[in-house]
């Protein structure tokens, strides 16, 4: 089985290389990130793959978000092998994607274990795509996407007719937290009741499958929807409102969404916001004998680096409340109106990331951009306050704001519904 090895350090690398071979691996060896993409692009690409984060070009990282967010590209087994050993590398590491994560220097009765376990599980998956599942009672049909551990499928209920989106874990590569997770998320989200809540209809979950179905959002995600329509200020604003309404929903029924960003935003064809994927939420009525699948321990950060706010990027996980979704939300506007990040970040080193929202300052839009509207700044600056108490004290008040600010000083025009044209 050919084993893509991606490092730039010569020396590695041909040790790496020597390893393979002895293992009965055809090894094919690039120098840098940009290279190990171009090789995945092949026909007959390899489906393991051992990458370096820091390299020349992609980073580690990022090649293995791409593998892994593509919903075209064949499954392919990733070790991420670093010399970062900080639990908050790791966290970041299996977020974007990898199957396994070793630091340097590594064992090579390990990676050759960990290799074989790949091995096994790349040549139970079909190589062009994942196969389409089973599920009693819809008639699954086309990938819509997929993750290290689930897939999402359109689909059609049987009985009602209703086009479903589902989303199904992968049993044969679930650990028992990713179980627990998943159980974790259907609970949560069967507790809510919101238009601006993508809506579940059913789930199951045992040892043979784990799924839920949930309303099929015909659209895209925020940040596509903006750049596909360049809406107004004013309609943007809108949008966000109704996203800060939905998270005082979710905070009502004690549910913190924790990972808020453009794309667990979507936007229907009407013109309608929904909150999705609340796989990293927490439950601020959970009991302190109950255990939280997602990684909450405190001193570990939960979410992704772009968008967290402050306390989460400190690993503060205990303090956590609405107002951590408030900060993020601020993120999101910030990014839509400014176009740029409120911190100073490098968005393909996780770690800096962290480090510089933990403690960085957030610019004030005027700083980037010097005829931005300063009622609007003042607004967004409150919500990316580094202290929580001076945040805006619920998501609901953050929306009422925003819709202050709209009937004040802009005229937004009424969406126009299919229906309608």
């Amino acid at each position: 089985m050919k084993i893509l090895i991606a490092d730039d350090n010569g020396v590695t690398r041909a040790l790496l290389e020597k390893q393979a071979i002895r293992w009965g691996y055809d090894p094919v060896l690039v120098r840098n990130g940009t290279e190990a993409w171009s090789v995945l692009q092949q026909d007959d690409a390899p489906r393991l793959a051992i990458l370096d984060w820091q390299m020349p070009g992609l980073d580690g990282i990022e090649v293995c978000k791409r593998i892994k967010q593509s919903p075209t590209h064949p499954f392919t087994y990733v070790v991420l092998l670093t010399g970062r050993d900080a639990e908050e590398d790791m966290v970041c590491g299996l977020e974007a994607g990898a199957d396994d994560y070793l630091t340097k220097p590594v064992q090579p009765a390990i990676l050759r274990g960990r290799l074989m376990a790949g091995q096994r599980i790349v040549e139970v998956v079909p190589p062009k795509e994942w196969t389409k599942p089973h599920v009693s009672g819809y008639e699954v049909k086309q990938l819509l996407g997929k993750g290290a551990y689930a897939t999402v499928w359109s689909a059609t209920h049987l009985e009602s007719s209703k086009q479903v989106a589902l989303k199904i874990i992968r049993v044969d590569l679930a650990t028992d937290d990713v179980f627990g997770r998943f159980a974790r998320e259907i609970h949560l989200m069967q507790q809510m009741d919101h238009p601006n809540i993508a809506h579940i209809f059913d789930s199951k979950i045992n040892q043979e499958i784990g799924y839920y179905a949930m309303e099929l959002i015909d659209g895209s995600s925020l940040d596509k929807y903006v750049r596909d329509h360049h809406p107004k200020a004013g309609r943007i604003l809108t949008l966000v409102s109704q996203v800060a309404d939905a998270l005082q929903h979710a905070h009502e029924q004690g549910i913190i969404h924790r990972d808020l960003k453009p794309s667990n935003i979507m936007v229907n064809a009407k013109g309608v916001p929904k909150l999705v994927d609340f796989g990293l939420a927490k439950s601020l009525f959970q009991g302190d004998s109950q255990i939280d699948p997602a990684q909450t321990l405190d001193g570990s950060a939960v979410g992704t680096p772009l968008f967290m706010a402050p306390e989460q990027a400190r690993g503060q996980n205990k303090s956590l409340d609405g107002r951590t979704d408030v900060y993020a939300l601020g993120i999101v506007l910030y990014l839509l109106c400014v176009r740029r990040h409120p911190h100073n970040v490098n968005p393909k080193d996780c770690w800096e990331t962290i480090q510089e929202i933990a403690r960085g300052r957030a610019r004030p839009p005027r700083e980037v951009k010097p005829d931005f509207d300063p009622e609007l700044e003042k607004i967004i600056m409150k919500a990316l306050a580094h202290d929580p108490g001076a945040r805006y004290q619920s998501a609901g008040a953050f929306a009422d704001t925003l819709r202050a600010f709209v009937r004040k000083r802009c005229v937004v025009k009424p969406q126009t519904t299919p229906e309608q044209n």
